[in-house]
């Protein structure tokens, strides 16, 4: 009979302990000394971009995008006045945007005079 009050006992300690704690562990910090921190991922996307005719190729999604008349389009294919671009070999590049015009000022300054090409569209 001892060891079950005993045991009793000490569950009762600890389930008052369990309810005191929160409140001894409650400090409150001035809202002038909080911060906040905001974490962000950039997904870095791949396409193939044709120098020649500034024409984009993303193999993932099989997507081509193309300037037509000042208007960015794209599709899953191209029109065929700009099929003969292709012919040429394509840049691999990697761009942290969904649509690779976007970033197109960037582009045109690192790889439009680009001389090391890898065309691998296929793959």
């Amino acid at each position: 009979m001892t060891i079950h009050r005993n045991h009793l006992a000490a569950a009762l300690a600890s389930l008052a302990l369990c309810a005191a704690l929160p409140a001894l562990a409650d400090t409150t910090v001035p809202s002038d000394q909080t911060t906040t921190t905001t974490t962000t991922t950039v997904t870095k996307h791949r396409y193939i971009y044709y120098p020649e005719h500034d024409i984009y190729f993303a193999p993932e999604s099989m997507t081509y995008y193309w300037n037509s008349n000042g208007k960015w389009l794209s599709g899953t294919t191209l029109p065929p006045e700009d099929l003969p671009y292709l012919r040429s070999r394509g840049i691999s590049i990697e761009l942290d945007a969904d649509r690779p015009y976007e970033r197109h000022d960037y582009v045109i300054a690192h790889y439009k005079n680009k001389t090391d090409h890898d065309d691998d569209r296929d793959q």
